[in-house]
C-alpha cells in the first residue's frame, strides 16, 4: 500500500498537479507560517522587491498562490520555479534558469512591477496578467470571466491581506464560477471585474492617484 501511494505522488508530481496541492495548502497557512516559508528567500525577495518597486508582500503572495515556495514545481502549461514563469516570460525578463530561486524571484518580481505600470496601477488587472496574461486581460478590460484566474485574484489577495495586515477588497465571483480549477477556454461573459479604486485617471496621473490611496501596495 505504502508502495503504491509513493507512485502515485510520484506520477501526480510528474503531470504537475502536486504544486497545485501545495499552493492550495499554502493558501489556508496562517501568516506566521507562510513567513517561515518564506525566510529561505527573503534576501531575494527584499531585494527585488525595492529595486523593482513592489510591495514584499505581494511577491510573497504570489509565490506561496504559485508554487508554495517549492523551486522544482512545474505546472502541466509548462510553468516553472518559485513564481511559476513560462519560457517565454522568463526570457523576456532575462531569466536563463527558472528553477534558480534567486533569478526566478527576479524575473517574476520584474513582470509583476511591470504588469503594475502597464495597468496603472490596477491591482486586479496586474495579479490576473499575470495568471492569464496582458491579451485575456485586455481583451475583458478587467479580470477575464475564466474561473481559474478568477479564484487566483482572490487567492493573491487574500494570502497578501494576511501578510501585510491591510484589508484590499476580494473581487466578487461572477455568475456561475465555482471553486475549482478550469481551462482558460473563451466562453459567455457574465460580468467584467473593475479596479478596486474604480475607473481612476488614466496614464501616470492614474497610477499616483491610486498610490495615494493604497501606498501599501507601492514602495518608493
Amino acid at each position: 500500500m505504502k508502495r503504491s501511494v509513493i507512485g502515485f505522488l510520484l506520477i501526480l508530481f510528474s503531470i504537475g498537479l502536486m504544486p497545485v496541492a501545495e499552493a492550495q495548502v499554502c493558501v489556508s497557512m496562517n501568516a506566521d507560517g507562510l513567513e517561515r516559508k518564506a525566510t529561505p528567500h527573503l534576501e531575494s525577495i527584499t531585494t527585488y522587491s525595492n529595486k523593482y518597486g513592489v510591495n514584499a508582500a505581494m511577491v510573497k503572495a504570489v509565490i506561496a498562490v504559485e508554487s508554495c515556495y517549492n523551486s522544482t514545481a512545474v505546472s502541466p502549461k509548462g510553468a516553472q520555479g518559485l513564481m511559476q514563469l513560462i519560457p517565454a516570460t522568463a526570457a523576456r525578463f532575462g531569466v536563463s534558469d527558472a528553477f534558480n530561486s534567486n533569478q526566478n524571484i527576479n524575473g517574476g518580481t520584474r513582470y509583476l512591477s511591470w504588469l503594475m505600470k502597464r495597468y496603472d496601477g490596477d491591482l486586479y488587472k496586474a495579479i490576473a496578467a499575470y495568471n492569464a496574461g496582458e491579451g485575456a486581460v485586455d481583451k475583458y478590460q478587467g479580470i477575464p470571466p475564466y474561473n481559474e484566474t478568477q479564484h487566483y485574484v482572490r487567492r493573491v489577495l487574500t494570502v497578501y491581506n494576511r501578510l501585510s495586515g491591510e484589508t484590499v477588497a476580494l473581487p466578487a465571483l461572477a455568475a456561475g464560477a465555482s471553486g475549482g480549477r478550469s481551462s482558460k477556454a473563451g466562453g459567455r461573459v457574465s460580468s467584467v471585474f473593475l479596479s478596486p479604486f474604480g475607473t481612476g485617471k488614466p496614464g501616470r496621473a492614474g497610477l499616483n492617484t491610486n498610490r495615494a490611496r493604497a501606498p501599501h501596495l507601492y514602495k518608493r
